[in-house]
């Protein structure tokens, strides 16, 4: 095993440092931006739910352990969470599907805690900071996603800590405790079985009765996690301890989140949009199901991969709704079928139709480089993983997959120490072949929901609204920082139940426990700056290598000296010659992120010097984006002409989409 050490200051813990930080949390002390996203999440998850509760397999869970709005809040969150992981319908992070812990613990406390808004928010954030950061230290290792169970360890000592305004020693035994006996989720019963949703209710039950034992005196070993013979040990090929601990404060993992549009994995989720577009060309052009001949599924080695491990079990319609997430053949299939993939296809009578297993069957699987490398070098699921192990990541690829490691961006970039723009390109192609020759082709860089990818706001409230639930919810949600603890109760009974009244009439507004502190003053407004990065970003396929590179050395070089000038020549060739065209943008990504971060902390004082530099970089960065702009259209114009001099020489029976 080989580590990626973290310093520890004065000899202080992971936990320890993580419990100092975590503990005295604010929801003032997170951005806009990332509150905007524990909203979203709440929402998000809160549809997820009301789906699993609505599905056959739901009800068997509410049957077992009751429903959300119980009394006994440790019943309920294993009800809910069980209920919210079933259809895989949940939101993932750069490390970890974070909410089945993050969200649920926070939310079935929050009415026996008396929780206003703030307070439940900040206890979202809070367990959401931890999990992932925790996760994230051992995301190179047999683990990740929703096997990756110990996330909710920390998700629920956090979030419940956090919720009782509990000391930082607390949280120190608690997650000492936790993390003592972690669960190993066992590959067979995950990925063909109801046994899923055990990856969140074990770790949950475990985190709540380390809870109790906290606060009743019972200790914890604070090292844990980094002792020779603790969890990272055991949990990670690679550890990754400084993913635990770094940038406190300015690196927000809650803004890594992606929302799932449709249930089921992550790696499949272009895929399914992919099929999405394809249907609509297909109805179009009046094919029925039995014209296609075949339909090629192209996909990076996380996508190709999980295919592999599906297809390793007989899958059909009497499959657990677990091994229909899974698979490929059968949402893909669907979703060319119906132009769309919801929780109703994974249950009778959709399930029992037959012609969707029958083109399920003309369903195969290919790796593309391309999109492999797309992965890699993104955020999420492993970009910033393999950015942190530096020198030791070649030797963790290879050992999982020979070809990936040949596909590994420059060993030399840097961890992001910014999240702004993190991105999770887990891309896909479907072409479909027609008996007749023709063809159809959709493609997604990623897919609809992830993270850097659009309004993520608009996203969640599409999911909940299509979960049946309540219309007013979503407007509660936005303001869900001016609800009392009355307001709270009552959105989480609508949420859940419609029972508007149910805990209307027994809670009162709950007194937080200690003053808060105010928001800091920003000096440097960087919102200008920031939609401009991001609209460069948005068309950097269209700016010349030389511009991006000129772009990545400017942000760079101001972020550490504070100074804006000309990038020399030869900086910027040497650059060039080091690093791709992908990895071009990449570097424009990641220094844009942390410039921003810089300037968002520094101190009053210098506003007006500042902020001329800032109006300077500004206008750099959209001159490039609408030259960008202009060689798009320009690029499109010609496309166009070529498509229509080709359309004369071709038969008009081609069809192409995408």
């Amino acid at each position: 095993m080989t580590s990626a050490t973290a310093g520890a200051p004065g000899g202080r813990t992971l936990i320890r440092r993580l419990a100092d930080w975590a503990s005295d949390l604010e929801l003032d002390d997170a951005p806009d931006r990332v509150v905007a996203h524990l909203r979203s999440q709440l929402l998000s998850q809160l549809a997820a739910a009301r789906t699993g509760y609505a599905h056959p397999l739901g009800r068997r869970i509410a049957r077992a352990y009751g429903g959300p709005l119980q009394p006994d809040p440790a019943r309920a969150a294993v009800s809910l969470a069980m209920a919210a992981i079933c259809l895989d319908h949940d939101d993932t992070a750069y490390a970890g599907h974070l909410s089945h812990s993050c969200v649920t613990v926070p939310v079935v406390y929050a009415r026996q805690l008396r929780l206003d808004g703030r307070q439940l928010l900040t206890a979202i954030l809070a367990a959401d900071e931890s999990a992932a950061r925790v996760t994230a230290a051992a995301t190179l290792g047999p683990f990740r996603g929703q096997a990756a169970a110990h996330t909710h360890l920390a998700g629920t000592v956090a979030g419940r800590l956090r919720a009782l305004d509990a000391p930082a020693r607390a949280w120190v035994n608690g997650l000492g405790l936790a993390f003592s006996v972690p669960p190993w989720t066992l590959t067979p019963g995950f990925l063909s079985t109801d046994a899923k949703g055990f990856a969140a209710v074990a770790p949950i039950q475990t985190g709540l009765a380390a809870c109790d034992g906290a606060l009743a005196g019972l200790r914890g070993p604070a090292d844990v996690l980094e002792h020779p013979e603790g969890f990272l040990r055991r949990y990670a090929d690679v550890p990754l301890p400084e993913e635990a601990v770094a940038g406190f404060g300015t690196l927000w993992h809650t803004e890594t989140l992606s929302y799932k549009v449709h249930p089921g994995s992550a790696y499949i989720g272009a895929a399914v949009d992919c099929a999405v577009d394809c249907a609509a060309e297909l109805r179009a052009t009046g094919a029925t199901p039995d014209d296609i001949a075949e339909v090629v599924v192209a996909g990076s080695l996380l996508t190709s991969g999980l295919d592999r491990a599906s297809r390793a079990r007989h899958i059909g319609p009497n499959a657990s709704v677990a091994a229909l997430n899974f698979s490929l053949p059968y949402n893909v299939a669907t979703a060319l079928l119906t132009g769309d993939l919801d929780p109703a296809d994974l249950m009778p009578p959709a399930v029992e139709r037959p012609e969707r297993w029958k083109l399920a069957a003309k369903v195969r699987t290919v790796h593309d480089p391309r999109l492999s490398r797309a992965a890699l070098l993104s955020t999420a699921p492993l970009g910033q993983a393999l950015r942190r192990a530096g020198e030791h990541a070649d030797a963790w690829v290879r050992a999982a997959d020979e070809r990936a490691a040949d596909l590994l961006p420059p060993a030399w970039l840097a961890p992001e120490t910014d999240f702004r723009f993190a991105t999770k390109r887990l891309g896909a192609r479907v072409t479909v072949r027609l008996h007749d020759g023709r063809e159809l082709t959709a493609h997604r860089a990623q897919a609809v929901g992830a993270v850097g990818g659009g309004e993520h706001a608009a996203a969640a409230r599409e999911k909940f609204l299509r979960s049946g639930g309540h219309p007013e919810v979503p407007h509660m949600v936005a303001e869900l920082t001016d609800l009392d603890a009355g307001g709270v109760a009552r959105l989480i009974s609508l949420a859940l139940s419609g029972a508007a009244d149910e805990a209307q009439a027994e809670i009162l507004r709950g007194e937080r426990r200690r003053p808060r502190r105010g928001r800091r003053t920003i000096s440097v407004d960087t919102r200008a700056l920031e939609g401009a990065y991001g609209r460069l970003l948005g068309s950097a396929d269209s700016v010349p290598d030389r511009v991006l590179a000129e772009l990545a050395l400017q942000a760079g070089a101001l972020a550490v000296s504070g100074v804006l000038s000309e990038v020399a020549a030869p900086a910027v060739d040497a650059v060039l010659a080091s690093a791709p065209r992908d990895v071009l943008v990449d570097l424009v990504r990641r220094n844009a992120a942390h410039l921003l971060g810089v300037l968002d902390r520094m101190p009053a004082g210098d506003e007006s010097l500042w902020s001329r530099v800032v109006e300077e970089l500004r206008d750099h960065v959209e001159r490039a984006a609408k030259s960008a702009e202009t060689n798009g259209e320009t690029s499109a114009a010609k496309s166009a002409e070529t498509s229509v001099e080709k359309s004369t020489e071709t038969s008009a029976e081609n069809v192409h989409g995408g």
